[in-house]
Formats: structure tokens, sequence, C-alpha cells
């Protein structure tokens, strides 16, 4: 029998097991990021297909031209200048039809140590399933020291998209935004429900009074969504409509931009939650920077990790050993002819045997060169796949703890309604307690936690912890990162007073006083480990904001923290003091964000 909180032991020093106080976060060493940077997967319809190879490269010159580059397009290795190079390769099915066309352009930039860009647009087509699609993907390979980047995409794209009526379920894929109008409500909700939708749809409802702002905003996000994402504009007046229609899960309010994933259910708040919400306030913030760049992360790295259909992926081009092959021809014709004719002759055979020998080696080297691009994609795939697995096996055991713990807490339930119903109190057992939901995001978050939690005082900087938005996981985060909260400001509640808990929060989540909010004690940490303390790069990282009556300097080493997450790049954490005991008799937070350095982070 858990002890209520005011019969709680005096306090004893938590002990200092590394297991349970030191974080268990092993951050991954530098490796190399993906070169794939954006993708775009075109489905071309019925009534387009015979013209989709001569299209794809009509807008493929369109693009080679706006780049002041000769338009060479019949196959082979053509070298356009000293930093671009194109490749052209086609392939044909038994009846001398066209069933695939790949066409590369390369541009290796010799000033910022041999950084590598790449784009590829590969266009196929199964004559039997009448399956057809147009391709682009864009590789970036830093040269040394220089970093990833996150590019615009490739205006080749938007060319694509007005030469063809690519289709997305029941929407067209358009460079520009649909704008939805009174009369137009219902194509929006169809569209966001439409089970054939396979790419994100960005809704942007306009703000309650005109914003250049904003409007550039918008801008720059299509522009970054052209190809991976259909995008509508709500207009202003529109916006309590659509917010009828949708659902409370579902809705947004004028100035909001919101991502749905495909696979949407109204009137679903569980399903509410996949969808990524951006506040005006936080658009407007302007620290909130890169706004366009963020709301398109997640649709772009969605579309670089969503495997391409098989046609695109495994289209049958002539490879090295075609190269070979008219190598062998040409020597054997040489052979053959040299023993009857004529020294003019043997020259002309000779002349054109070295042709051939030059374009193999100029093909034989293009291909050398792909394999090492390849290998470097390769490597780089390779270490994501590991940090996947990684953090797959942590959700699975994440998941049979979460799960465990449920099923004692229904068991105990259970039994709780069951004597109250034999003592006569049925509507108490049954009548659950009013429960706000958890935010859905840290802006949200943010907007509520001040208000909810008078035991707190909340020094942390509010725009790192909205950054973690830009992650999948951030409503998950966000809901973890709340109750985190709520047990803290339970515990500030309990330790008040004179005959308050007596202990520290690892002591109170442990004890799991009668009626009290407490989180996981696995995932808190009271202390730092000696080399985080002792390092002075670590420790002012550390060095958080209090109110001036904790510390005249306005900043205290926090050690104590909760682990949100354990394993990724990010995996949040809540730094906090307890100063319970102190001038403001408050738990201090001073910091949610991403995992700060330590020795296992660099």
């Amino acid at each position: 029998m858990r002890p209520t909180p005011l019969a709680m032991p005096s306090r004893k020093p938590p002990p200092r097991d590394p297991r349970r106080l030191r974080g268990e976060y092993v951050r991954d060493a530098p490796r190399a990021g993906n070169p794939l940077v954006y993708r775009a997967v075109l489905p071309i319809p019925d009534d387009e297909q015979e013209r989709m190879f001569a299209g794809a490269r009509s807008c493929f010159t369109s693009w080679l031209e706006s780049k002041g580059l000769a338009t060479q397009l019949s196959s082979g290795v053509h070298r356009l200048t000293d930093a671009y190079t194109l490749t052209v390769t086609d392939s044909y099915d038994t009846d001398g039809h066209q069933t695939a066309l790949r066409l590369r352009l390369r541009e290796t930039r010799q000033a910022r140590q041999e950084e590598t860009w790449q784009t590829t647009l590969t266009s196929a087509v199964d004559r039997g399933s009448r399956e057809a699609y147009v391709g682009v993907e864009l590789e970036h390979y830093p040269g040394a020291g220089s970093r990833p980047v996150t590019p615009v995409p490739p205006r080749l794209v938007r060319e694509i998209l007005d030469h063809f009526t690519v289709p997305d379920g029941t929407v067209r894929l358009t460079t520009a935004p649909h704008r939805i109008g009174l009369d137009a409500v219902g194509l929006l909700t169809s569209a966001l429900t439409d089970p054939h939708r396979e790419l994100p749809l960005v809704l942007a409802a306009e703000p309650p009074h005109d914003d250049p702002a904003w409007e550039r905003l918008l801008t720059g996000a299509v522009r970054n969504l052209v190809g991976i994402a259909s995008v509508f504009r709500l207009e202003r007046e529109v916006v309590p409509a659509f917010r009828e229609a949708a659902g409370d899960g579902h809705d947004v309010f004028p100035g909001q931009i919101r991502t749905y994933l495909p696979g949407v259910t109204l009137g679903s708040a569980e399903d509410g939650r996949r969808h990524r919400l951006l506040t005006y306030r936080r658009l407007s913030d302007p620290e909130f920077r890169n706004a366009d760049i963020r709301i398109s992360r997640y649709p772009r790295q969605r579309a670089v990790t969503t495997p391409q259909p098989a046609l695109l992926a495994e289209p049958a081009f002539p490879g090295i050993e075609e190269v070979l092959k008219g190598l062998r021809a040409a020597r054997s014709r040489t052979a053959e002819s040299s023993e009857n004719d004529t020294v003019g002759s043997l020259r002309a055979q000779l002349s054109t045997a070295n042709r051939t020998i030059d374009k193999a080696l100029e093909e034989l080297s293009e291909a050398a060169r792909a394999r090492d691009l390849a290998e470097r994609g390769r490597h780089a795939l390779g270490e994501q796949l590991r940090e996947a697995t990684d953090r797959y096996e942590h959700e699975i055991a994440d998941h049979d703890a979460t799960q465990a713990q449920l099923s004692a807490l229904r068991h105990q339930v259970a039994v709780l309604q069951k004597r109250l119903v034999e003592a006569g109190r049925a509507e108490d057992a049954y009548t659950p307690p009013a429960e706000e939901p958890a935010p859905m995001s840290f802006a949200e978050l943010n907007d509520r936690v001040g208000e909810r939690m008078g035991h707190l005082v909340l020094t942390y900087d509010t725009s790192k912890a909205e950054d973690l938005d830009d992650d999948m996981k951030s409503s998950t985060w966000a809901s973890k990162v709340w109750d985190a909260l709520l047990a803290l400001d339970s515990y500030g509640a309990s330790s008040a007073g004179e005959r308050g808990f007596d202990g520290t929060f690892w002591d109170f989540c442990d004890a799991s006083p009668q009626g009290m909010r407490t989180y996981p004690v696995t995932r808190v940490a009271m202390v730092e480990s000696d080399s985080v303390r002792n390092d002075k790069r670590f420790r002012q990282q550390r060095m958080l904001p209090v109110p001036p009556e904790v510390d005249a300097s306005g900043k205290v080493f926090m050690e104590a923290h909760i682990k949100i997450d354990n394993k990724g790049r990010i995996a949040p954490r809540v730094y906090f003091h307890d100063d319970t005991a102190g001038a403001t008799g408050k738990v201090i937070v001073g910091y949610v964000g991403p995992h700060l350095s330590n020795t296992r982070t660099n």
C-alpha cells in the first residue's frame, strides 16, 4: 500500500545509480546524410502516355536551356561544359516500342571541394498494365567539410506539372495553390478523405486581415512543395464552413497552415493528432525562421523515404555490358578485315575502332563516376537504416512497457470500480474524471501550460521548444512533455507548506502518492554524469534561466531532467530546478528542447 503525501518518509539523497540517474541516450556518431534530397513521383494518365517520352524530353530541353546549356538529347554521354555532364539512356522492348528513358545531368563544382549535384529524370511505361510515371530525383553530394542542404525543387518539376495532367487521387498536382471558396468546401473535404490520395495535402487558411508577410511565406512554401504535396488556399470567409465540415480534430483557424497526411478520418480525435498544425502566432513569430522550408520538411522527407514504384526503380536500361559488347564487336571487325584489307582501309578501320574505344572509355568513366556516387548513397542509406532499426527496437520496448502499465492500470480500475459498486457508489465508479486533452503540438502546449500549472515557474525558451514541431514525432513528444510538466506541477503542489512532501521529484515519482500525477522513474534523472559537470562547454549549456530571487545572476546549473525520448538525433529533454523549499516555492522549468550535448554526442 502506498503512503499518502503527508505520510511520506523524510527526504533521502537519491541513489546515484547510473542506470536511472544518468542519460541512456547515445547520439549516433557523425554520419553521411542521404544524398537524395528531393524526389517527385508523377503518375501519367492513360490519354497522355503516348506522348510521355517526347513530353519528358521537351521539358528537360526547356530546363537545360534555362540554365544556358546545349541540348544534346541523343543517347550517350555528353560533356556540355567543364562542370556539366549529361547522360541520356533509352530502353526499348523487342517490338521496338520505347519503355523507359533516363536523362541525368551532373554538375561538379570544383570551387566547393568537388561538391556534386545530380538531377535525374526517369520515365517508364508498362503497356500491359497501362501504368506510367515520370520521376525526378535530386541528389547532393557535399564536398569535404561542407554540410547537407535543403534545396528548392528543380524547375524541371514545374515544367513537367505544366506539361502533363498529374493526378493525386482526385486532385491535380499544380504549381499554384487550389483556391477554395464557399462553393468548393465539399471538394476540399473529399480531397482530404480520398482513399487514393498518396501525397500530403497542405491547407493554408487566409489570415483575418491582409498580411504581406503571410503571403510571402505561402509563396515560399508552395515553391518548396512542388511535386511532393498538393496545396490548397482557404479563403478567410470560408474558414467557418470548413471548420464545421471538418470537425474539431481536423479544423483550422484563420492564418494557420496544416499538413494533412493521406488517410484522413474526419471525426476521429486520434487521427487528428497525425496532421501537423502551425498557428498564425507561430508563423508570425520573427524568431520562427525559414518557415517555408519547415512546412515542406516532412513532405520532402516522406517523398525521399517512400519506395518508388517498381517501374521507376528497376527499369531495364543498357549497362556496361552493352558498352563492352560494342568494343568486342569493333575489335572483331578490325581483326577479320586486317588480312585482306589495303593499308588505307586498315587505317579507316583503325580510326573507326579508336572512335568507338574513345566513346566507350567516356561511357565507362561516367559509369565509374556514377558507381562511386551510388556507393556514397548506399553508405548513407545503410547508416539511416541502422538508426531506423535502433529506433524501431526502442519503440517496441517502449510500447511493451506502456502496454504492461496500461494493462495493470485497467485491472486496478476494474477492481476499484467493483469495490465502489459493492459500496453503493456505482455512479462514482463509472463517471470518469474530467481530463483535458493533451496538446497536439508544442505551440499549443506553450499556449496552455502557463494557465494550467500554477506550481511551475516557466523560464524555458518557447521558440526552442516549438522547433520540435518540425519533427514527425512532435505530437507524441508534446503529449509526453505535457505529462512530465503535470507531474512536476503535482510535485510542486505536494511539496508546498511545512507538512508537504519531503523528497526529490524522483522519490515522488517512485512513491506514486495517491491521487497525484507522476512520471515513470526510469525517465527521470536527478544528476548529470561527472564528465558533463566537469566539462566547461557542457556545463554552460545547462546554465539555465531562473528568477533573480533564486540567483542574482539569473541562471543556475540545472542537471535534473526528464527524458522524453531515448533514441534518435533529437531525443527531447525537460530540465528543471527544484525551488520548492526556496524563494519561489515552486519548480522552475528552464529548458524544453532537443537533447543537450554530452560526451556521447560529439
